[in-house]
């Protein structure tokens, strides 16, 4: 009788065990359709090679599945989430077919009531964009997201300096890695500061120092990225900044930077219209796949239709000093311009 006790007495409490821990696992999905057509009608279908979502012209498509559990109590997190659609295919197309489907893994301990450490794949400490579009002003990403880390893998601290600021200090895999490439061991360092003075305005510096070479050789990276972002009533205006140095085998270091600005206004309760102006320049191909200018105009018309489901409409227009947009019958043109439609779903 005493044995059957224990034993009751230890089923039960692993039970209220598994319940305590399955009501703080928490499950969430994302998804986002789209059909995009591209007016220089390119024979690939594939938008141009500087950007990794919306990039099917001519077809409807799934820029980005999500499913994701996550856990958290006083002292731990954690996050699981796998993903699939064009997204993943082009943005991880370098990492080996076991990693390209790994949104987030990461696991986390309270180091005392201000600082947790994160060890795992993460959202970048750099930029005002995610990957889920639900949570951006525009359907499409900025020239200077789609060309900078998404996501990295390392360790992250984070400290949370008051109500108004927080730091992140980042030990990494290098420039959106998940796995290294064998012939660079080289870790990278990052820090984001992220201060909030106002009510409604955000202002974020953050950056990223490493060598992205493969050994012997060391070209260090040092990139820079700054935002402004504030919005009041009915209104939103965004500014942002990258600036990036890597050292050259003879003479001064190569440069690239960009540019961007948006202005957003709600109307109708469940409208939002949405424009945006960028420059991107990368006259050597540092980030790029090849050296190019290339400027661009964008507008949007959003509507929610709660808070969960998105329609989403865009115009969108690249402009390069050169001939640099492929057309039919292996022309090129100086300019490139499509529109793309979108629903997205959160649950």
């Amino acid at each position: 009788m005493k044995k059957l006790s224990v034993f009751l007495f230890l089923f039960c409490h692993q039970l209220l065990a598994q319940e305590f821990i399955s009501s703080k696992i928490q499950f969430s999905g994302y998804i986002e359709a789209y059909y995009n057509y591209d007016f220089n009608l390119p024979e690939n279908h594939l938008r141009p090679d500087f950007l990794y979502n919306f990039t099917r012209h001519n077809e409807v498509s799934i820029n980005l599945a999500v499913l994701k559990a996550s856990y958290e109590d006083d002292n731990i997190r954690g996050n699981l989430a796998i993903m699939g659609g064009t997204y993943a295919q082009f943005n991880l197309a370098e990492e080996p077919a076991w990693a390209q489907m790994l949104n987030e893994v990461s696991v986390g301990v309270k180091l005392n009531e201000k600082l947790w450490l994160d060890v795992g794949i993460m959202p970048s400490h750099i930029g005002f964009e995610s990957w889920y579009g639900m949570d951006c002003w525009h359907l499409s990403r900025s020239l200077m997201a789609e060309n900078s880390p998404y996501f990295l893998t390392g360790a992250r601290f984070s400290y949370a300096v008051s109500e108004k600021m927080d730091i992140q200090l980042w030990l990494a895999n290098g420039w959106q890695n998940v796995q290294k490439d064998s012939r660079n061991q080289s870790l990278a360092v990052g820090i984001g500061v992220n201060h909030r003075p106002i009510e409604g305005l955000v202002v974020n510096y953050s950056n990223f120092f490493g060598n992205e070479s493969p050994q012997p050789i060391r070209m260090n990276r040092f990139f820079n990225n700054f935002y402004a972002q504030y919005e009041k009533n009915k209104w939103g205006v965004t500014i942002g900044a990258d600036y990036g140095i890597e050292a050259s085998f003879v003479g001064n270091p190569h440069q690239w930077y960009g540019i961007t600005a948006s202005l957003r206004r709600q109307f109708l309760d469940k409208f939002f219209v949405a424009g945006r102006a960028e420059y991107y320049s990368d006259p050597v191909g540092i980030i790029l796949n090849e050296g190019l200018k290339v400027s661009g105009l964008s507008a949007n018309l959003d509507y929610h239709i709660n808070k969960s489901a998105l329609i989403r409409l865009e115009a969108r227009q690249f402009m390069s000093p050169e001939a640099i947009f492929s057309l039919p019958e292996a022309k090129f043109s100086k300019g490139n311009t499509a529109v793309t439609g979108s629903l997205a779903v959160r649950f």
